[in-house]
């Protein structure tokens, strides 16, 4: 703030030294004027769509349900308050107030500059893999067109006998008659019937476990799925076909930057949200749905005593977030410089979780008529990630009336769902059209792996690693070099310039307490409750793990090896002069706007006591 405003600027901290111009950051070598956002819509849609994924669809009813329905809400929440929105404001002003992507904004401390080929390496692998899901999610509502869904039948060529249906009994494979009375079995052995009474007047019955038409379907006509990880087998046309649309649209959508992303979201943001409004309104009619709503929301308050509940609900929020991954930073650089971060950390980080919510009233309305229909447990339909995608759910679309309508709506909200989530990615290079084609060339050629009948395990084994601890590993680096080594006094000042009001002390106090022992936390019990990746009963053997690992630590290696070379090329005497240099923002860093003079505050975390740089992170300010 300036006294042309009627205020005072904002006291110096009296045990600082004076200015040295050689740790001032020049105003010189900042980044130029870039491209901005059209409007701030087309950002805050952008944010949403890139948050709102497949997770929030798919993983987060589970795992509330799982967690104490109701009763994870609470745990949910603070999480949401004292790790998503504190770290969601800081990543949204790195990127903001330097107008610098994920891959160069690290200049305000040289040493970690690696993050940034780091958060690119692991950018590319789940980039890889998450596409798929996408083409999985093609090649369904391509199948959601054929009546009677393909999935809702046995008897086609790639089903066993023992396949049974229970929305077309009269074309299952595994019925077992007895009189008039025709029992199907799931894979559970749960029975039912179409004649409880003579059922229960039955004196002997047979039963025969089997697989779901649903099941079959994704098994062994989606998936075609082989023996194992080390059998490749061959390409699925298919899947190939449905993987190279899916490559075309994500190119098209991001083929001129963020002018068209940011008109694309408006459909692919915004669709998901209709879509599944419709099918709330329409399962709410159905007989059973209201028994699904209140298994998903009922609390079991005695849950909350256990401490896994509570790291599950911090988990989410992490993965859903998005936090750690560079792409909200870059997002934002994109922003006009004096834009509200602040409001936006609480808008789109309260809408985006809210998503997965009211996500949970769509999918257990329809689970809760699905198992009604069948006269099972919801626990029995309630599965989680594709299983839940791919074979629950396209079984309750199969019982609805009109079912081909519902499909066609349910995974054309999925197709925007995944869309939205990948369009951030080409955005990671300021380049021409040519090279995201480039881009979308490589992506959809590397993604045939996945087309193979050893796919999925491929695919399963990337997720289990890709995301497992790397992110988690550079929001704990952001955190603690913001806080404690650039210094959160030293970065408030710099979002006060930006934003014309003061960083609240809830703020400084996240970052630097609160987030990071929650992310150390997360950390460690990545690690603590690691076990090997299964594909359902199926075992990957240890070169698979070994595998694995390397994708789990490949983001890493970049910020080790840059870190090491940093230390030895700074100019410094000693080991302890090379890292006090390499800890120093270098010339590059400062603000994205010119309209002020900008001169970065000294080093302060070196000097005074521990109580003295304690009480000035925190916000409390020392009068001269």
């Amino acid at each position: 703030m300036d006294k042309e405003n009627g205020n005072e600027p904002s006291p110096r901290i009296s045990f600082l030294p004076d200015s040295d111009a050689s740790d001032m950051v020049s105003t010189d070598k900042r980044t130029p004027t870039k491209e901005q956002w059209g409007s701030k819509l087309d950002f805050l849609l952008s944010v949403l769509g890139y948050t709102v994924g497949f997770g929030n669809v798919w993983r987060f009813p589970y795992v509330c349900m799982k967690n104490g329905g109701g009763a994870f809400l609470i745990p949910y929440l603070i999480t949401i308050f004292l790790l998503a929105v504190p770290m969601y404001f800081l990543e949204a002003s790195l990127g903001q107030f330097s107008g610098k992507t994920m891959q160069n904004v690290w200049c305000y401390c040289p040493l970690i500059r690696g993050e940034g080929l780091g958060l690119l390496l692991m950018l590319m692998a789940c980039v890889w893999y998450y596409v798929m899901l996408t083409t999985w999610v093609l090649y369904y509502l391509y199948q959601s067109f054929f009546y009677p869904l393909p999935w809702s039948t046995c008897g086609n060529e790639w089903n066993t006998p023992d396949c049974f249906s229970f929305t077309n009994p009269a074309l299952s494979t595994s019925n077992v008659s007895l009189g008039n009375t025709t029992m199907l079995v799931n894979t559970s052995s749960i029975v039912t019937t179409h004649s409880t009474s003579q059922l229960l007047n039955a004196s002997v019955f047979v039963i025969k476990t089997g697989h779901s038409s649903e099941e079959e379907f994704w098994q062994y006509k989606v998936l075609d799925i082989s023996s194992g990880f080390d059998d490749v087998g061959s390409i699925k046309g298919h899947l190939a076909l449905c993987l190279l649309i899916a490559w075309i649209v994500v190119y098209l959508c991001v083929i001129k930057g963020i002018r068209s992303t940011g008109k694309v979201v408006y459909v692919t943001a915004t669709l998901p949200y209709i879509l599944l409004t419709v099918i709330l309104i329409r399962s709410l009619t159905l007989p059973g749905a209201i028994d699904g709503v209140i298994f998903f929301v009922k609390p079991d308050f005695p849950s909350l005593l256990n401490i896994q509940v509570w790291l599950e609900a911090a988990i989410q929020v992490f993965y859903s977030v998005a936090m750690g991954w560079g792409v909200l930073i870059t997002l934002s650089s994109f922003n006009k410089f004096n834009n509200n971060c602040y409001r936006d950390a609480f808008l789109l980080t309260l809408a985006g979780e809210g998503t997965s919510i009211f996500a949970g009233f769509v999918i257990f309305s329809a689970l809760g008529f699905m198992a009604h229909k069948a006269n099972v447990s919801i626990v029995e339909v309630a599965k989680s990630g594709p299983g839940l995608g791919f074979v629950a759910y396209p079984e309750a679309l199969s019982q609805m009336p009109f079912p081909n309508f519902w499909s066609v709506l349910f995974f054309l909200a999925m197709f925007t769902v995944g869309l939205d989530s990948q369009d951030s990615f080409p955005l990671l290079r300021r380049r021409r059209a040519i090279f995201r084609a480039c881009l979308a060339v490589c992506g959809f050629l590397l993604g045939l792996a996945f087309c193979t009948g050893g796919g999925i395990y491929l695919f399963q084994l990337i997720d289990w690693y890709c995301a497992a601890f790397s992110p988690i590993l550079f929001t704990l680096m952001e955190c603690i070099t913001i806080s404690w080594v650039y210094g959160a006094e030293r970065f408030s000042r710099d979002i006060e310039m930006m934003l014309g009001r003061p960083v609240p002390t809830y703020m400084r106090f996240c970052w630097c307490f609160l987030s990071p022992v929650l992310t150390l936390g997360l950390l460690i019990t990545s690690f603590l409750s690691y076990v090997p990746p299964t594909y359902g009963d199926y075992v990957y053997p240890p070169f698979a793990s070994v595998l694995g690992w390397l994708f789990a630590v490949m983001p890493v290696v970049p910020v080790v090896v840059i870190g090491v070379i940093t230390l030895w090329r700074s100019p410094g005497e000693t080991f302890y002069q090379n890292l006090k240099k390499s800890l120093q923002p270098s010339s590059e860093w400062g603000p994205a706007s010119d309209q002020k003079p900008y001169s970065a505050l000294e080093q302060w975390h070196l000097n005074g006591s521990f109580k003295d740089k304690l009480l000035i992170n925190i916000g409390y300010r020392k009068k001269r």
